[in-house]
């Protein structure tokens, strides 16, 4: 039987890899400092309390470990966030590849982001050739995960078999925190955005991405990024298929895209006075300002039979899994 470690085991990807690799018998560790296990309720997994910015608190956790799954990192768009994203998401992945070799780890897999990659020309399809992000000035989010990339690739120089995962916008069920995403969408199915900038992304079912990083692990070329796509869609497509699921109108019409600008001080005063994450930055505008809808995920089809399923599948059994939970009334 191999033996899985997944870092942030209990986030959203971590908690869809947890329920893939059961399928397939793997033995499981997650590396975890979160106090909510919600993720791995029912299932046989080996918790390992850690944080992958302390290198001394994870490196037992690597010994006698096939393959890892590097999910952990800090999704942040608000830039005073900047020190503890680098420490995370680049002095975390550092640790992480450090103690893989050290410990003849088998296989990598490293999550990484599209956001990765410089935005421009947005006009020509997302590949693999395109240039990670460089500039200091940058949204810190996007250049940690260039950095951290750069990072697994030095690593790959001194031997490790590592290969790197980029996904569009990830959601999907399972979400148990829940992300961000996973968050806007319990609002809109909870008709608070009944009128909204009709702004969209590319998303994969965090199934489908759990599917193919798994089947990276044999198929998979060290030093090789990948590409993993899903369809994309905007906020009144989302909002049309919820009302069908959900056998109510949810949109009831659009605005014009400088209204998502007006949205941030209202944020910002939310976030201030009621501890919440900010739901709308100067950089998350821009994020789905500035995007690639052309990720054709080529390589990831080819190679790793990656195969995006229907949306409006994702959709419906995402509206199912936070009906369970109560977050969708």
């Amino acid at each position: 039987m191999n033996t899985a470690l997944i870092t942030g085991g209990s986030g959203h990807v971590g908690a869809n890899l947890v329920r893939e690799l059961t399928k397939k018998n793997f033995k499981i560790k997650c590396i975890d400092f979160d106090r909510d296990h919600r993720a791995f309720e029912g299932y046989d997994v080996e918790l390992i309390k850690g944080n992958i910015a302390n290198i001394e608190s994870i490196n037992a956790a690597f010994k006698d470990v096939d393959v890892v799954f590097h999910t952990a990192a800090l999704i942040s768009l608000v830039r005073k966030d900047k020190d503890i994203i680098r420490s995370v998401n680049v002095v975390g992945t550092k640790n992480v590849c450090e103690l893989s070799l050290k410990h003849n780890v088998k296989k990598l897999i490293h999550f990484s982001s599209v956001d990765a990659f410089v935005r421009e020309p947005i006009d020509k399809a997302l590949l693999e050739d395109r240039p990670l992000v460089t500039d200091p000035n940058a949204v810190p989010y996007d250049l940690s995960k260039a950095d951290a990339q750069r990072i697994v690739y030095d690593y790959c120089e001194k031997g490790l078999d590592a290969s790197i995962i980029h996904p569009s916008g990830i959601f999907g069920p399972n979400d148990f925190k829940p992300s961000l995403f996973g968050q806007e969408f319990i609002n809109i199915a909870n008709g608070k955005r009944s009128y909204t900038v009709n702004i969209g992304y590319d998303y994969v079912d965090v199934r489908d991405l759990c599917t193919t990083a798994i089947n990276c692990v044999e198929k998979g070329e060290s030093k090789q990024n990948y590409i993993v796509g899903g369809n994309y869609i905007d906020f009144v497509g989302i909002g049309e298929m919820m009302s069908k699921k959900l056998n109510k109108q949810l949109i009831k019409g659009t605005l014009p895209f400088f209204f998502a600008y007006l949205s941030l001080p209202s944020s910002y005063l939310k976030a201030l006075f009621f501890n919440k994450p900010r739901s709308a930055t100067i950089d998350s505008i821009h994020t789905v300002k500035v995007q690639n809808k052309l990720i054709p995920s080529k390589l990831a089809k080819e190679i790793l039979s990656h195969r995006p399923r229907p949306v409006d599948e994702t959709i419906n059994d995402t509206v199912e899994f936070f009906q369970k939970r109560g977050l969708i009334k």
